[in-house]
C-alpha cells in the first residue's frame, strides 16, 4: 500500500449526518457551549440522595430541573465526553426548547468516536465522493472508456445506476472482486476537539420565498467560511499502488487507478459541480455577491511582484508540480445534493413529492446560516493538499 497523507480543511460548512440527534438528557447547556454529559460516569459518583433526585427528575421527565442539575453536577473528565460549539440563535432555541417536553427540538449530530466521543469524518464518505468522481472519468472525461459507457445512455431500465457502474467500471455488478475500489481505502478521519458547531440549515427557494424560514439544526465542521484558519484535519488514503500495475490483475479489475487520475477526475468534476450551482444559484455568471464570497473562500497565492491570484480548479497554480502539491476538491456529507452525488449526463432520480423524474438541479438549495454577516453558504466542500513528504511507498 502507498500512503498518501493529506493536510485538509473543510472550504464551507460540511455535515454528516449519522442518524443521532442531540438529548436533552445527555446534553448541557453552559458558558454558551453544549455539552456532552457521560451520564453513566456521573450518576455512579453521586451520593445516594443526589442519585434519587436524579431519578425523581427522570420519573417526571423534568426537563428543565435535569437540566439545572447537570449543570452544576458535571465536573468535566470523565464526566464530559465533548462539547459543541454554537451560534447565538442555537443557544437562544436551545435554552427555550430543550427543556420542554412539548417541543419538538430536533438537532442532527455528526457521527463520533465511541470510545472518545470525538466527532469524526467517515473515511467511506470521502471515499464515496471519489468513487463518484471516478465513475464520471470514465463515462464523460477518458475518449476511450467514455465510448464504450455511452451505448447505455438510451436504455430504459430501472437500475440504469447500477449499469452506469458496471459499463465504466468495467465489471457486472455481483463480481465484487473485480471492484478496483477494493484497492483504495480511506481512513476515518479523526476531528480536533473544538472542530464543530451547531447552527440552522435552511432551505433556500429563490423563486419562492419563505422556505428559508424552517426550522433545520445541525451539527456542522467549522470551516474557511467562519474564520481564516479553519481546522486542519489529517486524510489518509491508501492505494495498493503495486497491485494495480500486476498485469494479472490489471487484466481482471478492467479498470486502473493512480493518484493523478484520482486528483484529476475529483477536480474536473467537482468543479463542475460548484459552477453550476454558482450559475443557477448564485448568479456566478453576473459576478454576485454570493458566489463571490464562496469563491473568495479558495486559497490565495501571492507572487514576488505583488499580485495575488485565486487558485481554484482550473488556475494553473491549483496543483505545483514543481513542489509537487496537488489539491484535490471534494463535496461529501449531507446537503451535497444529487448532483453531486450522481454522473454527468446519466443523473436519473426521483423526487417523491413532487412525483416526476429529477434530471437537472432542482429549485431548491440547503445553505448554512452563518453568524459572521457572511451569505448563507453552501454544505460539503473540502479542500485536500498533499505535499512531498505526505507519501509513503509500500
Amino acid at each position: 500500500m502507498t500512503t498518501y497523507r493529506f493536510k485538509a480543511y473543510a472550504l464551507t460548512p460540511i455535515h454528516v449526518g449519522c442518524g443521532r440527534e442531540i438529548d436533552p438528557t445527555e446534553f448541557v447547556l453552559a458558558d454558551d457551549k453544549l455539552f456532552h454529559v457521560n451520564i453513566a460516569a456521573l450518576v455512579n459518583d453521586l451520593a445516594p440522595m443526589e442519585r434519587e433526585r436524579f431519578s425523581q427528575f427522570l420519573d417526571r421527565a423534568d426537563l428543565k430541573e435535569m437540566q439545572n442539575f447537570l449543570r452544576h453536577q458535571a465536573r468535566g473528565g470523565r464526566h464530559i465526553l465533548g462539547q459543541v460549539d454554537a451560534g447565538k440563535a442555537f443557544l437562544n432555541e436551545f435554552a427555550t426548547k430543550a427543556s420542554s417536553p412539548n417541543n419538538q427540538f430536533r438537532v442532527e449530530m455528526m457521527p463520533r468516536n465511541p470510545y472518545t466521543g470525538d466527532p469524526i469524518l467517515p473515511g467511506s464518505g470521502i471515499k464515496g465522493a471519489i468513487r463518484t468522481a471516478v465513475i464520471n472519468y470514465f463515462a464523460n472525461v477518458n475518449p476511450r472508456t467514455a465510448a464504450e459507457v455511452q451505448r447505455i445512455k438510451n436504455i430504459e431500465i430501472k437500475k440504469r445506476g447500477q449499469v452506469l457502474e458496471e459499463a465504466a467500471l468495467a465489471r457486472q455488478h455481483r463480481d465484487t472482486h473485480r471492484d478496483v475500489f477494493r484497492l483504495v481505502h480511506v481512513e476515518d478521519v479523526a476531528l480536533p476537539r473544538g472542530s464543530t458547531r451547531i447552527d440552522r440549515a435552511a432551505n433556500i427557494n429563490p423563486n419562492k420565498p419563505g422556505a428559508e424560514k424552517i426550522q433545520m439544526w445541525v451539527e456542522r465542521l467549522k470551516s474557511q467560511a467562519d474564520m481564516p484558519s479553519p481546522p486542519i484535519f489529517e486524510v489518509k488514503v491508501r492505494i495498493d499502488t503495486r497491485s494495480m500495475k500486476d498485469p494479472r490483475l490489471n487484466t481482471l479489475l478492467g479498470r486502473t487507478l493512480d493518484l493523478d487520475l484520482i486528483c484529476g477526475a475529483c477536480n474536473k468534476f467537482y468543479w463542475g459541480r460548484m459552477t453550476e450551482e454558482g450559475d443557477k444559484f448564485d448568479k456566478r455568471s453576473q459576478n454576485g455577491a454570493s458566489w463571490q464570497a464562496i469563491y473568495n473562500l479558495f486559497p490565495k497565492a501571492r507572487f514576488e511582484d505583488g499580485k495575488t491570484v485565486t487558485l481554484d480548479p482550473i488556475s494553473p497554480y491549483w496543483e505545483n508540480r514543481e513542489l509537487k502539491r496537488k489539491r484535490v476538491l471534494l463535496r461529501m456529507g449531507h446537503f451535497s445534493h444529487f448532483e453531486s452525488l450522481s454522473v454527468d449526463n446519466y443523473r436519473q432520480g426521483f423526487n417523491i413529492q413532487a412525483k416526476r423524474p429529477i434530471t437537472g438541479m432542482g429549485s431548491t438549495r440547503t445553505r448554512c446560516v452563518m453568524e459572521n454577516k457572511s451569505f448563507p453558504m453552501p454544505f460539503g466542500w473540502l479542500i485536500m493538499t498533499l505535499d512531498a513528504d505526505g507519501i509513503t511507498e509500500p
